[in-house]
C-alpha cells in the first residue's frame, strides 16, 4: 500500500511538472471573433525606428560663391542664410525686426546707432562685437554686388561707439535702409576669419548662423552642421545636405522616392502629381519675384525702343503663363510685384497683338524681322519660355536661336552684357528702391543689377527721390512715376509675377521659409 501510493505521488509531481512547462493553450474563440489579448508571454515591443538627423535639400544650381559680399545670386543666397545672419530681419508679415542688433536708435535722418546682442558667437568660438560689424560694412564700398543696398553709406564716418555698439551713418537720407540691412549682402562677417581666409573665405565661411559650414564640392553638395553654441532657436536636425540638381524633373522624382527631403523650384508641370502624393506636400508662396525677358539696351536692334516695343507686342504672355507655368502665379503688369509696396497697378497692358508688332518692326527699319540670339541657364522653366518666345517672335519675323549656358557662364554673361536677350528674374526686398533702383538707374550697369544696361536721366532723378526720402506718400509718387517710364521704355518683357513652388516630405515637420524664400532650418524637425 505505502510503495503505490509512493509511485501515485511520484506519476501526479510529474504531471505537475509537465503541465507547468507546456505552453498555454488558445483561449476558445467564436468564428469571426476578434483574438483575445495577448498574455504577459507575448513577444517584446520592437524599438522605435531612430529618428533622421539629415536634411537633404534638392537646389537648382552651384551657389556662385558663399562669401556673401561677392553675389546676389540666389543659389547663394539659400545656402548663406543658414551660414550668416544680419544685423536686422524680415519676419512673415515683411516687418523689420531685430536679428544681431537687439535694438536700433534712429539719432536722426542719416545716423543709426545699432545695440548688437552679447554672447553670439561665431563659428569659429569668437565673440561678435562692434568691431565685426564695422570690418563686414567696410568690405561693401566699392562693392558691386552691395553698391544697391548701401550705396549711400558714409563708412567713413560709421563707426564703433563701444564693443556692443556700431554707429551707421548715411551720406544723405535713405528711407529704405533698414529693409536694406536685411539683404544677405550686408552679412557680418568674423574680422578675423575673413582676414585670414582673404580670396579663399568662401571655401570655408565663418559666420554666427544655426549651421556652420562643414563641406564643399563644387556641382555636387554642400554640407553644414547644427552650431551647437547658436545664440536663438538651435536646429534639432543635426546635417543639412544640400545637393546640386539643376533639373526640375529630377528634383521632383527625388522627394518622392524619398532621395531628398525638400524640392526648390518645382516646376509647375510636375505639382498636380506630387499634389497627388500623400509622402509629399507642396507649398505655395507669393514672392517679391518677377520673372522677364531682357534685352540688352545698348546692342543694336535693342537700343531701339520701337523694337523692345514690337516685342512685347508679339510675346504672348498669357500662353506663357498657361503653358509654361501651368496658371502659377500671374502675367507680368509692372516692373515689381504685386507684393512689393510702391507697385504701380494701372500700367495699361502690352496685350497680345502681332500685327501692332510688325508696324513697329517696320517703323524701326525692320519690316523683315532680324535674326537673333536668346539665351539661358539649365533651367528647365527658362528654356521652356525661351522656346515659346522663339516660336511666338517667329511670326513677325524675328528669327531665334537658343543658346543654354551653365549657370556660373550665364550670369558672369549677363553681367558683362555680353548677351543680346535672356530669361532670367530679379527679387527685391519688400521695398520698390532695391527692385527698380539697382534694375534700371544708370550707374547699376551689370554686377550691381542692371542688366539690361537701361539709361534714362529721369528715371534716374525719379529714383534717386525716392531713395532719398523717408515720406512714403512722396517715395510712392517717384515709384509710380518711375515704373510708367520704364513700362513704356520696354528694357524687358516682365513675363510673370512669381509664386514659388517648393515640394517637401510629408514627415518634415515645421517647415518654415522667410519672405524671400530663404529656409528656417532650425525650425525644421522630423
Amino acid at each position: 500500500m505505502k510503495k503505490r501510493n509512493a509511485i501515485f505521488a511520484f506519476v501526479l509531481v510529474l504531471i505537475l511538472l509537465i503541465s507547468a512547462c507546456a505552453p498555454a493553450a488558445a483561449p476558445t474563440q467564436a468564428p469571426g471573433e476578434a483574438p483575445a489579448p495577448a498574455e504577459s508571454s507575448a513577444a517584446p515591443a520592437q524599438p522605435a525606428a531612430p529618428v533622421k538627423d539629415t536634411l537633404v535639400v534638392g537646389l537648382t544650381a552651384n551657389p556662385v560663391s558663399l562669401d556673401p559680399f561677392k553675389t546676389t545670386d540666389s543659389p547663394a543666397g539659400r545656402v548663406n542664410y543658414a551660414i550668416h545672419e544680419t544685423l536686422v530681419l524680415r519676419d512673415a508679415e515683411n516687418n523689420i525686426v531685430p536679428g544681431l542688433a537687439e535694438s536700433w536708435e534712429i539719432v536722426d535722418d542719416v545716423t543709426y546707432n545699432f545695440k548688437i546682442r552679447q554672447g553670439v558667437k561665431f563659428h569659429n568660438g569668437e565673440e561678435l562685437t562692434a568691431e565685426d560689424v564695422k570690418f563686414s560694412f567696410d568690405q561693401q564700398n566699392g562693392n558691386p554686388h552691395a553698391e544697391s543696398v548701401t550705396g549711400t553709406v558714409d563708412f567713413e564716418n560709421s563707426k564703433v561707439l563701444d564693443t556692443y555698439t556700431f554707429q551707421l551713418k548715411m551720406k544723405e537720407p535713405f528711407g529704405p535702409i533698414l529693409q536694406h540691412l536685411a539683404h544677405q549682402v550686408t552679412s557680418i562677417v568674423n574680422k578675423k576669419a575673413y582676414t585670414e581666409a582673404g580670396e579663399n573665405y568662401s571655401d570655408h565661411p565663418i559666420g554666427t548662423g544655426p549651421y556652420m559650414f562643414v563641406e564643399w564640392k563644387p556641382d555636387d553638395y554642400v554640407k553644414l552642421n547644427v552650431f551647437e553654441d547658436y545664440w536663438g532657436k538651435k536646429g534639432q536636425i543635426k546635417e543639412v545636405l544640400i545637393r546640386i540638381i539643376p533639373e526640375s524633373a529630377t528634383r521632383s522624382i527625388e522627394v518622392e522616392s524619398g532621395g531628398i527631403d525638400i524640392a526648390v523650384q518645382v516646376s509647375p508641370s510636375e505639382v498636380s502629381r506630387l499634389e497627388s502624393n500623400p509622402k509629399v506636400k507642396v507649398y505655395f508662396q507669393e514672392s517679391f519675384t518677377t520673372n522677364f525677358v531682357a534685352m540688352n539696351t545698348t546692342r543694336a536692334p535693342f537700343d531701339n525702343v520701337k523694337v523692345r516695343q514690337a516685342i512685347n507686342y508679339a510675346i504672348d504672355k498669357e500662353a506663357i503663363l498657361k503653358v509654361v507655368y501651368q496658371g502659377i502665379g500671374s502675367v507680368g503688369s509692372a516692373p515689381i510685384s504685386p507684393t512689393v509696396w510702391g507697385y504701380n497697378p494701372n500700367l495699361p497692358p502690352f496685350t497680345y497683338n502681332p500685327e501692332k508688332a510688325k508696324e513697329l518692326l517696320a517703323e524701326a527699319g525692320y519690316p523683315d524681322g532680324f535674326p537673333m540670339v536668346i539665351t539661358t541657364d539649365e533651367n528647365q522653366v527658362r528654356r521652356d519660355v525661351a522656346e515659346m518666345v522663339q516660336a511666338q517672335l517667329s511670326q513677325v519675323g524675328i528669327q531665334i536661336e537658343i543658346a543654354t549656358l551653365e549657370r556660373g557662364a550665364y550670369i558672369g554673361k549677363v553681367i558683362a552684357g555680353e548677351l543680346d536677350m535672356f530669361v532670367l528674374g530679379w527679387s527685391t526686398f519688400g521695398d520698390p528702391d532695391y527692385a527698380l533702383y539697382a534694375s534700371f538707374h544708370s550707374t547699376m550697369h551689370g554686377a550691381s543689377g542692371n542688366m539690361s544696361f537701361y539709361s534714362n536721366p529721369e528715371v534716374d532723378k525719379l529714383l534717386e527721390a525716392g531713395r532719398r526720402s523717408v515720406d512714403e506718400a512722396s517715395r510712392l509718387e517717384a515709384y509710380t512715376k518711375a515704373q510708367e517710364i520704364i513700362w513704356d521704355e520696354s528694357p524687358c518683357v516682365f513675363i510673370q509675377h512669381y509664386v514659388e513652388v517648393t515640394a517637401y516630405s510629408a514627415d518634415l515637420q515645421g517647415f518654415a521659409v522667410t519672405p524671400e524664400g530663404y529656409f528656417l532650418f532650425n525650425e525644421m524637425h522630423y
